[in-house]
């Protein structure tokens, strides 16, 4: 008895002492295996160290002048350094806004990218002296690229950011830091841009502020927080007239936030009209001389190998769209996003051309050179010389509604009648009126400009002293964002198809209903740039009229007008009427340039391109069941999930394949089904080695009661149970299979995850918190992923 007791007892002690062992282990892992490496690589950097046979994991350590910014910022005489984390280029737009508008004797700001500069270099900052952080949320809740370095450093624990280890912190002048709270001297503003439709609203700059607090670093003013699902321009007004005040307080100023002065503000960029015999670029060029990776600053002119209409007989267009990537570089996995620069229409383009009263020189050579001899970006343009057509066409964001707060600083000073003063003050004062008619009829600035016009021609002759409105090149430069790259989820396989990654995109064009865009010029039309882009792409390839512009014009101009509108080129394309199709659709005209070689006989395109990496991924293991939720274009990475699948089950008919669901919804069978033939081919495949893996469709249109996909979800509730369980007799956790969910952020993807949690609910005879906790169990362990947009 005595051993058997001894034997108990010894059992106990050893499991007891590796209990204490790992949680000892836990506790002190930092101190037993060393901190966690800082990640100071960003994506791109991480491919470009790779193709010169540099290991990418390993931080920068050694000190690199060229990356400071704060030598930067006081060798230019600054004292603020405005630091944007832009994925799409919004944020960009709003620090360099904020900047010029803290600008004044004791406020002297510079904007500058942080990937190009050292997170290391933030504890050299003094008391006298203020960071202040513009930051995105990409994706679900990630960085954005340019500050994916610095986030890594900051939250190197990405499952919990407020465990992370201390950053390593260098000052220049060799001052020691605190151990623990290192940026105790620095002081910092934070603004975070999102959308309250996703879960991690504004993950990015909450995780940032809180770890900046943590090291011991002090925020002036609060976190400012804009939705762009509500309205952004609005949460940035908010908090600049909440904050500024005390960033100017912080650093010395007596110049109040807004002295009533609406005199002209000094310009950002000094525009030059060039020498006619130097050579512009005018075919939307990103950069000049040869590149060593294609990214989203140096895209792929990538050939457009087929556009189709996937639907002809629904009442909308609905676009396929495939390009070549062969000689690019570039490689993209199933779940990955496209980048597509488009070209504005010529109809904007000559609106504002017009507006701007730059018709007769819109060919001009011209350069735009920034008027701060210290600021980061000393051209406007990627290119040095350009013409004014080809920089509205290709560089410039002409087609969204002008910004209240805009409309104060950059259009309402170059209003010099009564009339235009106060038909522009309500737009930038009072937020409703602008909403009314800036913002619901998406007045932009040619139509802003038009429409005070029309103000000053109804008041009648101009008083004494007064003069007709007219805006300078250089504010509408200012005003006119940089035209930006829009992102499709790419929907075929990277495996199947390697370098032939395709679109599937509905093309937006909707009516304004305020009273201003009715009796503007072009009428109240408004039309989706890039996807009205890609219907121009798919009109000249098969073979819609396209006139040699190098031909019948006698400026400089090159490409082809794809145009139905037999008034062009000889007239102006904002006076000629639209010309509508089948459909309804306005029919814009676009200049393309054609490959080396097109004609109008033998018609070939290029597009401009990009790979941006995501994280929206298969499982590893094909064995792995997958639910996927993709209604209308949210098809897109379903169909590339449904490819390589159906091609696994092809080449090994013997290996174990998890179940496959595919939930799609659309308006109607009979006109909205796109790929059916297609994925029903590719699921008769998966079906050999899964064979419970179907489509399941809902149609909203096609009975009297609206039916989505969500519907399907609860009355197949038996099936997507058993496809979740994997075998299981219980889940008891989150499940093992994989969900996914592509489309509308607002509605279709929260009705979705209801309907999941209640299903689990039900079936597992749980409470709806205890499921809800499961399914965020999923999305914490990327089991349930997302790719949605508001």
């Amino acid at each position: 008895m005595s051993a058997i007791a001894s034997g108990v007892e010894w059992g106990d002690m050893v499991i007891v002492s590796s209990v204490i062992i790992g949680a000892a282990t836990f506790l002190f892992r930092k101190y037993i295996f060393g901190a966690k490496p800082a990640q100071d690589l960003t994506i791109a950097q991480k491919a470009a160290a790779t193709q010169k046979g540099v290991n990418a994991a390993v931080p920068r350590k050694e000190y690199d002048s060229d990356r400071d910014f704060v030598l930067k910022m006081r060798n230019a005489g600054k004292n603020v350094v405005v630091l944007y984390g832009s994925q799409t280029g919004t944020a960009e737009d709003f620090a360099t806004r904020l900047a010029k508008d803290i600008q004044s004797p004791a406020v002297r700001p510079l904007v500058l990218d942080p990937e190009l500069y050292d997170w290391q270099c933030l504890a050299s900052l003094t008391d006298v002296e203020l960071v202040i952080f513009v930051l995105a949320t990409a994706g679900e809740g990630e960085a954005t690229d340019n500050m994916e370095a610095w986030f890594n450093a900051l939250a190197s624990d990405p499952e919990s950011p407020d465990d992370s280890d201390i950053p390593e912190f260098r000052r220049a002048d060799g001052h020691e830091l605190d151990e623990d709270m290192p940026l105790q001297e620095i002081s910092y503003a934070m603004f975070g841009l999102g959308n309250n439709t996703y879960e991690q609203f504004n993950h990015h700059a909450r995780v940032v502020d809180r770890r900046l607090l943590a090291l011991g670093a002090s925020r002036v003013g609060e976190r400012g927080e804009g939705d762009d699902d509500a309205d952004i321009e609005e949460d940035f007004a908010r908090w600049k007239e909440a904050t500024l005040p005390l960033i100017r307080q912080h650093l010395g100023s007596s110049t109040p936030l807004d002295s009533g002065d609406e005199s002209a503000p000094e310009p950002t960029w000094k525009v030059v009209e060039v020498a006619a015999g130097q050579q512009a670029r005018t075919k939307g060029e990103f950069f000049e001389g040869a590149v060593v990776a294609h990214d989203s600053r140096h895209p792929f002119a990538a050939p457009v190998t087929a556009a189709v209409e996937l639907t002809p007989s629904a009442d909308r267009h609905l676009l396929h769209v495939e390009v070549d990537l062969a000689g690019s570089g570039m490689r993209h996995e199933s779940g990955d996003h496209i980048g597509v620069y488009p070209t504005n229409a010529d109809e904007e383009v000559d609106l504002l051309l017009a507006a701007l009263e730059l018709l007769d020189k819109a060919d001009v050579p011209i350069a735009a050179r920034a008027t701060d001899p210290f600021a980061p970006q000393q051209s406007l343009f990627p290119v040095e010389t350009t013409t004014y057509r080809a920089a509205f066409r290709h560089y410039l964001e002409i087609a969204i509604p002008v910004p209240r707060a805009q409309i104060k600083s950059l259009v309402l000073p170059f209003a010099h009648s009564e009339a235009a003063r106060s038909f522009l003050r309500p737009l930038a004062e009072d937020k409703d009126a602008h909403a009314a008619t800036v913002a619901a009829g998406c007045m932009t600035l040619a139509r802003l400009i038009n429409a005070v016009r029309d103000a000053e021609r109804q008041a009648g002759t101009l008083g004494e002293g007064e003069e007709p409105f007219a805006l300078p090149v250089e504010a509408a430069f200012e005003l006119c964002p940089r035209l930006q790259a829009r992102l499709y989820s790419i929907s075929s396989s990277g495996k199947v198809h390697p370098e032939r990654p395709t679109i599937t995109a509905v093309v937006l064009q909707y009516d304004s209903k305020t009273e201003q865009s009715v009796r503007a010029k072009l009428g109240s039309r408004r039309c989706g740039v890039a996807t009205n882009y890609l219907l121009g792409a798919l009109r000249y390839l098969r073979g819609d009229r396209a006139v040699d512009l190098e031909y019948v014009s006698s400026a400089p101009r090159s490409g082809f007008l794809v145009t139905d509108n037999s008034q062009l080129p000889g007239s102006d394309a904002s006076d000629v009427v639209a010309i509508k199709d089948g459909k309804g659709y306005a029919m814009q005209s676009f200049t393309v340039q054609p490959a080396q070689g097109s004609s109008t006989n033998v018609r070939e395109l290029t597009m401009p391109v990009f790979i941006r990496k995501s994280a929206f991924r298969l499982p590893a293991d094909n064995s792995t069941p997958i639910i996927m939720i993709g209604p209308g274009t949210g098809l897109a990475p379903m169909r590339a999930f449904i490819q390589e699948r159906a091609q696994a089950a092809r080449e090994n008919p013997g290996q174990p394949m998890g179940t496959a669901l595919l939930f799609f919804g659309a308006r109607t069978e009979a006109h909205d089904y796109m790929y059916r033939e297609e994925l029903e081919n590719l699921f008769e495949d998966i079906k050999q080695t899964a064979p419970e893996s179907q489509i399941i469709t809902a149609f909203s249109r096609d009975q009297p009661q609206k039916v989505y996909v969500q519907h399907r979800l609860a009355e197949h509730a038996e099936l997507v149970y058993r496809t979740l369980l994997n075998g299981q007799q219980k889940l008891n956790g989150a499940p093992k299979a994989h969900v996914y969910v592509c489309g509308d952020a607002k509605l279709m993807a929260k009705d979705v995850s209801k309907a999941l949690t209640a299903l689990i609910s039900e079936r597992e005879g749980v409470s709806e918190e205890i499921a809800a906790k499961w399914v965020s169990d999923m999305r914490r362990l990327s089991h349930y992923q997302e790719d949605v947009w508001s």
